[in-house]
């Protein structure tokens, strides 16, 4: 089977930014991050506008390019909505700006103000939506108050028409919603990150909580009839929640419509290893059930079917391979004092394999204990000495992968990154399906001082089936 048309989370997006904690005086080891994902799906193209930077396109969603605009990083939280012919784009704290592209030349428009001319109060997490009789509206939140909305004036789209209504607030009934790693916290909550989605008749407004750094971080919903409510606590609530993993903290997210009008959400998922901000970008599909309940298939960390390969992915997109390293034997070149091999095979992203320091060509191996059908990998870097300070910066990692067929086999190679010319911090790969019952990672080149880090080893395959009569009969 042709596995070519596959994506894995976190998503492989290349040139990730430097994290924005760590720019400020005393902001601790530097790290990467992109989150708050904000996606407009134009003439068959998804733009991507995250937090950190800015912005990234795919054409297939097998492959994303980094496409920098005048605007870079206007800040956390950033918005796209197209609007009578226009662009509009802004984010936290910041002002309105107008393209004539998804992609600009952009330029301002305007604070967003209240009926008062005021700036909007504790605008933060902004989304602007574009409703189907041309009306806009504004809708935002950061905190334990909840979400608020305003309807802006179409025309000039930074002044709003009507006062700052808040929309919904945080409820300590949904205990999904309290603050903690598991949601210990009664006493308060961050809502933030809404989203508008209309479909069937009625407004979907969702948002996360309880905040980014913990676990427990998920998305949940509120339906109305009209845009700016009165809004009715969903149902099926949290729709997207995971709290173990390697994908795990979905929170903070959008929902867009793709091919064949199927719907897709991308949301921000945790590590969490340097700063409570050092995170990540996933998406899974999305669908209705049959009370009319949004939900999300997710989230997911293995091979998924990338969108346009099924009519209806919400009832199940998963390309059926299953990783194969998890948890297996593995060994290493040399090992740094407590990165021990096993680290880049436990499905945890917040330990990671390094080798001894001197160690210029290292090598992972992992003995998979069984022969399976391989058919892609990803491995998930680590940034041991990232100091942008310094110049120690990212860059294209060059690698290669071997597999064995047989225990005493020879290494037959898999998969030659040794040409790799991009800045892949998640780099995930298909290829031809191909038997092996071990496979080894060298890893021939990284960037200059930052050294070398595996989060993640993982092959994805399907079982070999075993000899006749090997097992015996079951009966």
């Amino acid at each position: 089977m042709d596995y070519s048309r596959t994506y894995c989370n976190p998503l492989p997006i290349p040139d990730y930014p430097r994290g924005k904690a760590c720019r400020q005086p005393d902001g601790g080891h530097d790290f990467r991050e992109l989150a708050d994902p904000s996606v407009l799906y134009h003439e068959g193209k998804w733009y991507l506008y995250p937090s950190c930077g800015m912005a990234w396109v795919s054409e297939d969603f097998v492959s994303w390019q980094h496409r920098k605009m005048n605007l870079d990083d206007l800040g956390y939280a950033p918005t796209i909505v197209a609007h009578r012919g226009a662009f509009f784009l802004t984010a936290s704290s910041t002002p309105i700006y107008r393209g004539s592209t998804p992609l600009g030349p952009w330029e301002e428009v305007g604070t967003a103000s209240g009926t008062d001319s005021k700036p909007l109060p504790h605008f933060t997490d902004p989304m602007m939506f574009s409703d189907d009789d041309g009306r806009l509206y504004m809708y935002w939140g950061c905190g334990a108050p909840g979400i608020f909305g305003v309807e802006m004036d179409a025309g000039r789209v930074n002044q709003a028409l009507t006062a700052t209504t808040l929309l919904f607030a945080y409820n300590p009934d949904h205990v999904w919603e309290r603050f903690g790693e598991f949601n210990e916290d009664a006493s308060t909550s961050w809502c933030e990150g809404p989203w508008m989605l209309k479909a069937r008749g009625r407004y979907y407004l969702t948002y996360a909580a309880p905040g980014t750094q913990w676990r427990t971080y998920g998305m949940g919903t509120y339906v109305a009839q009209s845009p700016l409510g009165p809004f009715v606590y969903q149902q099926r609530n949290p729709i997207l929640r995971d709290t173990e993993g390697l994908v795990r903290g979905p929170g903070h997210g959008c929902l867009v419509r793709g091919p064949r009008d199927t719907l897709w959400a991308f949301y921000t998922c945790t590590v969490c290893y340097h700063h409570v901000f050092e995170r990540r970008i996933g998406l899974d599909p999305a669908g209705f059930d049959a009370e009319g309940n949004l939900f999300v298939l997710g989230a997911s960390e293995t091979p998924q079917w990338a969108p346009g390969m099924l009519e209806h992915p919400e009832l199940g997109n998963d390309a059926g391979l299953l990783p194969m390293t998890q948890s297996r034997q593995a060994k290493a070149s040399s090992s740094a004092p407590g990165r021990v091999p096993l680290y880049a095979v436990d499905g945890s992203m917040k330990t990671w394999w390094q080798p001894a320091e001197g160690d210029r060509e290292p090598w992972l191996e992992v003995d998979l204990e069984a022969t399976f059908a391989l058919s892609a990998l990803r491995v998930i870097w680590s940034e041991p000495n990232l100091d942008y300070e310094r110049r120690i910066v990212p860059a294209p990692v060059r690698y290669h992968v071997e597999v064995r067929e047989a225990p005493k086999g020879p290494w037959c190679l898999l998969f030659d990154g040794c040409e790799n010319d991009t800045d892949f911090p998640i780099d995930y790969r298909s290829f031809p399906t191909r038997d092996a019952c071990a496979a080894r990672l060298i890893v021939k080149e990284t960037p200059a001082g930052i050294g070398t880090g595996v989060v993640d080893f993982a092959l994805f395959g399907t079982t070999k089936q075993p000899p006749p009569g090997k097992y015996g009969v079951w009966k």
